[in-house]
Protein backbone atom coordinates (compact mmCIF):
# COMPACT_ATOMS: atom_id res chain seq x y z
CA UNK A 1 0.00 0.00 0.00
CA UNK A 2 1.31 3.65 -0.73
CA UNK A 3 0.09 6.22 1.03
CA UNK A 4 -0.04 10.02 0.27
CA UNK A 5 0.99 11.90 2.96
CA UNK A 6 2.34 15.83 3.33
CA UNK A 7 4.66 16.36 5.99
CA UNK A 8 3.67 20.08 8.04
CA UNK A 9 6.28 22.08 10.47
CA UNK A 10 3.37 23.48 12.69
CA UNK A 11 6.22 25.21 14.72
CA UNK A 12 9.73 25.28 15.63
CA UNK A 13 10.25 22.88 18.19
CA UNK A 14 7.33 20.52 16.62
CA UNK A 15 7.36 18.12 13.66
CA UNK A 16 4.42 16.76 12.28
CA UNK A 17 3.50 14.62 9.27
CA UNK A 18 -0.07 13.49 7.93
CA UNK A 19 -0.39 9.91 7.65
CA UNK A 20 -3.03 7.21 7.91
CA UNK A 21 -4.18 4.85 11.13
CA UNK A 22 -3.06 1.34 9.97
CA UNK A 23 -3.78 -0.84 12.72
CA UNK A 24 -5.67 -0.16 16.35
CA UNK A 25 -4.94 -1.82 19.54
CA UNK A 26 -6.32 -1.60 22.96
CA UNK A 27 -3.90 0.72 24.21
CA UNK A 28 -2.36 2.02 21.16
CA UNK A 29 -2.88 3.39 17.37
CA UNK A 30 -0.25 2.92 14.95
CA UNK A 31 -0.08 5.12 11.77
CA UNK A 32 2.29 5.44 8.72
CA UNK A 33 3.78 8.15 7.22
CA UNK A 34 6.26 8.74 4.36
CA UNK A 35 9.99 9.65 5.47
CA UNK A 36 10.86 11.28 2.46
CA UNK A 37 8.36 13.94 2.91
CA UNK A 38 10.41 15.47 6.09
CA UNK A 39 13.27 16.30 3.53
CA UNK A 40 11.72 18.91 1.62
CA UNK A 41 13.53 21.53 2.89
CA UNK A 42 17.06 19.92 3.72
CA UNK A 43 20.42 20.78 1.85
CA UNK A 44 21.81 16.86 2.05
CA UNK A 45 18.21 15.87 0.72
CA UNK A 46 20.06 14.98 -2.50
CA UNK A 47 22.88 12.56 -1.17
CA UNK A 48 20.95 10.88 1.83
CA UNK A 49 19.82 7.69 1.64
CA UNK A 50 17.72 7.81 5.14
CA UNK A 51 14.05 8.71 3.74
CA UNK A 52 13.55 8.55 0.45
CA UNK A 53 10.22 7.24 0.38
CA UNK A 54 10.60 4.91 3.27
CA UNK A 55 6.73 4.43 4.49
CA UNK A 56 7.14 4.83 8.48
CA UNK A 57 5.08 3.11 10.98
CA UNK A 58 4.60 4.18 14.46
CA UNK A 59 2.92 3.77 17.72
CA UNK A 60 1.68 6.00 20.11
CA UNK A 61 -0.59 6.00 23.07
CA UNK A 62 -4.25 5.87 22.02
CA UNK A 63 -6.29 7.85 24.82
CA UNK A 64 -9.46 7.91 24.89
CA UNK A 65 -10.07 8.87 21.43
CA UNK A 66 -11.69 6.09 18.56
CA UNK A 67 -9.79 5.93 15.74
CA UNK A 68 -10.48 3.35 12.61
CA UNK A 69 -7.92 2.60 9.88
CA UNK A 70 -7.36 4.85 6.92
CA UNK A 71 -8.74 7.68 8.92
CA UNK A 72 -5.89 10.62 8.61
CA UNK A 73 -4.27 11.61 11.71
CA UNK A 74 -1.51 13.98 12.28
CA UNK A 75 1.44 12.40 13.68
CA UNK A 76 3.89 14.73 16.05
CA UNK A 77 7.42 14.63 17.57
CA UNK A 78 8.87 16.95 19.18
CA UNK A 79 12.73 18.46 18.01
CA UNK A 80 14.06 17.44 20.86
CA UNK A 81 12.91 13.85 20.82
CA UNK A 82 13.63 13.13 17.30
CA UNK A 83 17.14 14.85 17.90
CA UNK A 84 17.70 11.98 20.74
CA UNK A 85 16.23 9.21 18.01
CA UNK A 86 19.16 10.88 15.45
CA UNK A 87 21.94 10.75 18.16
CA UNK A 88 21.46 7.11 19.06
CA UNK A 89 20.75 5.67 15.53
CA UNK A 90 23.40 7.76 13.76
CA UNK A 91 25.69 9.72 16.02
CA UNK A 92 26.77 7.54 18.86
CA UNK A 93 27.64 3.98 16.86
CA UNK A 94 29.59 6.47 14.14
CA UNK A 95 31.69 8.12 16.97
CA UNK A 96 31.98 4.36 18.62
CA UNK A 97 33.21 3.16 14.92
CA UNK A 98 35.80 5.66 15.15
CA UNK A 99 36.83 5.75 18.52
CA UNK A 100 37.29 1.33 18.08
CA UNK A 101 39.02 1.68 15.08
CA UNK A 102 41.65 4.09 16.08
CA UNK A 103 41.83 3.06 19.82
CA UNK A 104 42.74 -0.54 18.56
CA UNK A 105 44.96 1.08 15.83
CA UNK A 106 47.17 2.94 18.76
CA UNK A 107 47.30 -0.38 20.97
CA UNK A 108 47.87 -2.55 18.13
CA UNK A 109 49.46 -1.00 15.74
CA UNK A 110 47.43 -2.96 13.22
CA UNK A 111 45.10 -1.17 10.92
CA UNK A 112 43.55 -4.37 9.93
CA UNK A 113 42.60 -5.34 13.14
CA UNK A 114 41.43 -1.60 13.71
CA UNK A 115 38.97 -1.93 11.09
CA UNK A 116 37.71 -5.19 12.09
CA UNK A 117 36.99 -4.16 15.88
CA UNK A 118 35.37 -1.35 14.79
CA UNK A 119 33.18 -3.21 12.41
CA UNK A 120 32.36 -5.59 15.03
CA UNK A 121 31.66 -2.86 17.24
CA UNK A 122 28.37 -1.96 15.24
CA UNK A 123 25.96 -5.23 15.51
CA UNK A 124 26.61 -4.85 19.13
CA UNK A 125 25.81 -1.26 19.46
CA UNK A 126 22.65 -2.01 17.39
CA UNK A 127 21.60 -5.58 19.38
CA UNK A 128 21.95 -3.46 22.93
CA UNK A 129 19.96 -0.73 21.37
CA UNK A 130 17.58 -3.41 19.98
CA UNK A 131 17.70 -4.85 23.68
CA UNK A 132 17.15 -1.52 25.39
CA UNK A 133 13.85 -0.79 23.21
CA UNK A 134 11.28 -0.96 25.73
CA UNK A 135 13.41 1.88 27.87
CA UNK A 136 13.53 4.00 24.71
CA UNK A 137 10.36 3.80 23.60
CA UNK A 138 9.35 5.32 27.14
CA UNK A 139 11.21 8.42 26.28
CA UNK A 140 11.06 8.65 22.44
CA UNK A 141 7.24 9.41 21.92
CA UNK A 142 4.56 10.31 18.95
CA UNK A 143 1.82 11.97 19.48
CA UNK A 144 -1.20 10.92 16.86
CA UNK A 145 -4.09 13.66 17.14
CA UNK A 146 -7.20 13.53 14.73
CA UNK A 147 -7.56 16.39 11.78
Amino acid sequence: MHYKVKCIIMRQDIVSHIGTVTQVTEGSVFASFNAGEACGSCQAKAICESGKGRLITVEAERGDNEYVVGQKVNVTLDTHTASTSVMLAYVYPLIMLFAIMFGVMAITGNGDAGCLAALGSVPIYYTILYLCRRRIKKKIKFAITEI
